[in-house]
């Protein structure tokens, strides 16, 4: 249980650093295209949009491999190529002379990275089976609080000191974790301890499909409303400060989603993730739905919240069903595959929330972002519904 405990503190510095570097240029990206010599509008969106969304993109179709070589070759050596990776990658950004090597760079980092889907497949793998969706909880704050963190560092550092500093400054926090994994993670003397306790699982191929689209509907919600957010606090917010406050609407959900991961993670080892998973997708959807509803900032701030409570509950408790409906044989891979699905699904959320208010609404893509969630939460309830309403599967 130490070397347990150890791993997972170890494991959750380095997805905090690797948000942290993925997530820090969003602020300061259309500043640094700026700086290599582009002054015209549509070159800097154009620019900062391709090199803020290839990342992603690659991260979608790398991710199984790096699952499959991961189970083949060890998750340490997986730690610590995409940290390593990261670290030099991020430094190299400093060094950049045009916008085109922006751009490859940070396809380059899409493509070697992947440390948090090892991370999540390691703890999976090696955490006890009444602790795997608090460990998982607790694991998905670093990556939460790495985002939230992340555009604040890069935009106070960039105000104080320069851009180049503040990849400098993440390159080094992400070197940092590489050696930590290299000298605290003893991953045979682990998963010696993970085997004992090992169980033969029957797979269910429908529900493994069910909790991928699953995984799909919760990014896409979340990375639909998340670019539109300060168009609507402009919409339903008379007053000034209007970056302020579209800021503390942003971060709102993920302030919740830090605190209450790791307590419903510790409910669902008790229940059962079925029962968390339904219930947070419903009382979701519903909160997507009031937010097209509100009337002033405050109570959007509000519902923002709420929303963060019931997103916290999701995919550390997907993960954990997956851990449970997977043959341990196949968990790296399916988790990969999970991992594809939740960058496409921030991938096209972005993309699809953006044409949805273009051609309709802010209120529309909340509405439909409710819908998804609803239905998705009575076609989870179809093939979970024995786990539902009893205390089987625990």
């Amino acid at each position: 249980m130490e070397n347990f405990n150890r791993t997972l503190l170890v494991c959750w510095f380095g997805v905090f650093t690797t948000s942290m570097g993925l997530s820090q240029i969003a602020p300061i990206l259309p500043f640094y295209i700026k700086e290599l010599g582009h002054v015209d509008t549509s070159e800097i969106a154009f620019y900062s949009g391709l090199a803020f969304g290839i990342t992603p993109l690659f991260m979608a179709v790398f991710s199984p491999l790096w699952a499959f070589l991961g189970a083949k070759y060890g998750y340490k050596n997986m730690l610590l190529r995409a940290s390593f990776g990261m670290s030099v990658l991020t430094l190299w950004l400093s060094f950049a002379h045009s916008a085109l090597e922006v751009v490859f760079v940070r396809g380059l980092t899409g493509i070697i990275s992947g440390f948090t889907s090892a991370a999540v497949v390691f703890i999976t793998v090696i955490a006890p089976k009444e602790k795997v969706a608090y460990a998982l909880g607790t694991l998905s704050t670093a990556s939460i609080s790495g985002s939230l963190l992340g555009p604040l560092f890069g935009g106070f550092v960039t105000e104080f000191f320069s851009i180049s500093t503040v990849f400098d400054m993440v390159a080094f926090l992400i070197a940092c974790s590489f050696v930590t994994i290299y000298f605290f993670i003893h991953e045979r003397k682990i998963q010696k301890e993970a085997k004992k306790n090992t169980q033969k699982v029957k797979e269910n191929k429908t529900l493994i499909i069910v909790l991928f689209i699953t995984t799909f509907v919760i990014q896409f919600g979340t990375f639909g409303v998340m670019p539109i957010l300060s168009i609507y606090v402009e919409q339903i917010h008379q007053g000034g400060n209007l970056a302020l406050w579209a800021g503390i609407v942003v971060a709102a959900s993920g302030i919740s989603n830090l605190f209450f991961a790791p307590k419903l993670g510790k409910i669902a080892d008790k229940i059962g993730p079925s029962k968390i998973i339904f219930g947070a997708l419903i009382f979701c959807g519903i909160c997507f739905y009031l937010q097209a509803v509100v009337s002033n900032v405050y109570t959007l701030i509000f519902v923002r919240l709420l929303i963060g409570v019931g997103l916290g509950g999701l995919l550390p408790c997907v993960n954990a069903l997956l851990k449970k409906s997977v043959s341990a044989k196949n968990l790296s891979v399916i988790f990969g595959f999970n991992q594809t699905c939740q960058f496409l699904g921030n991938f096209c959320g972005a993309f699809g929330g953006g044409i949805m208010v273009s051609h309709f609404s802010v209120e529309f893509v909340f509405t439909f972002v409710c819908l998804i969630f609803i239905i998705n939460a009575f076609i989870f309830l179809a093939f979970e519904k024995k786990y539902i309403f009893s205390n089987q599967g625990l």
